[in-house]
């Protein structure tokens, strides 16, 4: 409509002139047809020399209707007018802002491309940026949605948007594909550094795999028989090698603490089809001596080991005869005292049965040993405790632990998907590492139950009501 290059107030002037000539026209039309109206006026002369004349009062009414039109009209046009001269002024008052935010956005992109030359910069790096541009761009969409003049600077901002995305999106991308790449290689020759750093030539463990070193995707992963409802409990495979490979799951459907019926399947086919199970009672309430409490539990041999209803003391139910032993576990804390709380508190985790290629363990805390984990081989039969390790790991620090051919490990919580094994303890040296960085993905922020089964070399997490098994992998 107007050539380009017209600043707001010649273009409002413009406007405003035409408005007036369109207005004059409109009064000169109207009084036009008033004078016509009269000229039609006609006079008959009549006896008496009068002169009569006859008018019809509907042709010399006032055009009122019209003249309403016209004013309602030029209200709606003055209104109009106003609207958009106050919406290109908005326009026009956001450009230099946005001007100024592409300006400091091409400054910081400087300094990353300083940093990419020198292969310095680190995918972190990107979060504000990514945000501060999301946030610009929101801005300039409101502003597009906003009739203006300035299309042209509009244009011209939106064209640099998009050249910062770009910039930012090649960065990110060659991060993606060699400096990420470079970082995990650099990682894993770190760790293997750290290994040899803290424990030389010694051997780790008392086994020939060595450390841990990865964990891999779920290789089985499915919803407790129960239901997802029930969070806290644990399964798995018989532990003992040599022993049937006899499947069971315990939940614990009484206020996610207390359990009395541990679910057994008499093969790998039963578990996974959910047929032909047998659930078998430990006790017949919940809420009574020897039942079960809290959700670190793990089937050896043939029995069920977990921490006995309300008390500090352990327990193993024998599945073939229903006959229990109970011990007290000396100095451990029990009822919430020291249980894993890494991130979120679990309750009742105070006793956690582990077992590995020796036998059966126990992991707890005590006062004496300030809260911090404390990790005992026990009798499998009569839970006589046979060694004792003490670590400067606080229990509560943790979520979870399990060992592995004499070392312990614990993982501790990095987002709702992902879990992290942090730490070992190798019971042979007396030696811990607080530096593993080992990740893998699980379907629930919390982590109930986490043990290694020494017959097929996996590990059996309870998560958020999943039943998940992965493979190990060694150093």
């Amino acid at each position: 409509m107007f050539p380009r290059g017209l600043s707001i107030a010649v273009r409002m002037a413009v406007i405003s002139l035409i408005f007036a000539v369109f207005l004059v026209s409109a009064s000169t039309l109207l009084s036009a047809e008033v004078e016509h109206q009269y000229r039609e006026v006609h006079g008959v002369l009549e006896n008496g020399n009068r002169c009569v004349c006859k008018m019809q009062f509907s042709e010399w009414e006032f055009p009122v209707e019209r003249f309403e039109q016209l004013q309602d009209l030029s209200q709606n046009c003055t209104k109009s007018l106003e609207e958009r001269k106050s919406e290109a002024t908005f326009a026009e008052s956001k450009i230099p802002e946005f001007q100024a935010q592409i300006r400091n956005l091409s400054s910081q992109l400087q300094q990353f491309e300083a940093m990419y030359k020198q292969k310095l910069y680190h995918p972190l790096n990107f979060w504000t940026l990514r945000w501060e541009l999301k946030q610009l761009s929101s801005e300039v969409a409101k502003v597009h949605s906003v009739p203006s003049s300035s299309t042209e600077l509009l244009r011209k901002v939106s064209t640099e948007m998009l050249d910062a995305h770009l910039n930012v999106k090649n960065l990110q991308q060659y991060d993606k594909q060699n400096l990420l790449f470079m970082k995990g290689h650099l990682k894993k020759m770190k760790n293997q550094l750290e290994s040899f750093s803290v424990y030389g030539n010694l051997h780790i463990g008392n086994c020939s795999g060595g450390i841990l070193r990865n964990i891999s995707e779920p290789v089985l992963a499915q919803v407790n028989p129960y239901g997802t409802s029930y969070h806290y409990g644990g399964w798995g495979m018989d532990s003992m090698p040599g022993s049937p490979r006899h499947y069971w799951v315990m939940a614990l459907l009484s206020s996610n603490i207390y359990g009395n019926v541990v679910r057994t399947y008499n093969s790998y086919k039963d578990f996974l089809t959910a047929k032909s199970n047998i659930d078998i009672s430990v006790k017949t309430s919940y809420t009574t001596a020897n039942a079960i409490q809290g959700p670190g539990v793990v089937v050896y041999n043939n029995s069920l080991y977990y921490n006995c209803y309300n008390s500090g003391q352990m327990c193993r139910f024998n599945i073939a005869t229903k006959g229990i032993t109970n011990v007290v576990l000396p100095n451990a804390g029990y009822n919430n005292k020291f249980p894993y709380c890494y991130y979120d508190c679990y309750g009742h985790t105070d006793m956690d049965f582990s077992v590995d290629e020796n036998g059966i363990w126990v992991i707890y805390a005590t006062e004496n040993n300030y809260g911090n984990i404390v990790l005992s081989k026990i009798d499998s039969i009569s839970l006589a405790v046979l060694q004792t390790w003490k670590t400067k790991l606080f229990k509560k620090a943790v979520t979870n632990a399990f060992v592995v051919c004499g070392v312990l490990y614990a993982t501790r919580y990095v987002s709702n998907t992902e879990e992290e094994i942090f730490y070992m303890y190798d019971t042979i040296t007396n030696q811990e590492a607080k530096n593993l960085n080992i990740r893998f993905v699980k379907y629930s922020p919390n982590v109930a139950n986490i043990h290694y089964n020494p017959v097929d070399r996996k590990l059996y997490i309870f998560n958020g009501g999943y039943m998940i098994a992965y493979e190990l992998l060694f150093y």
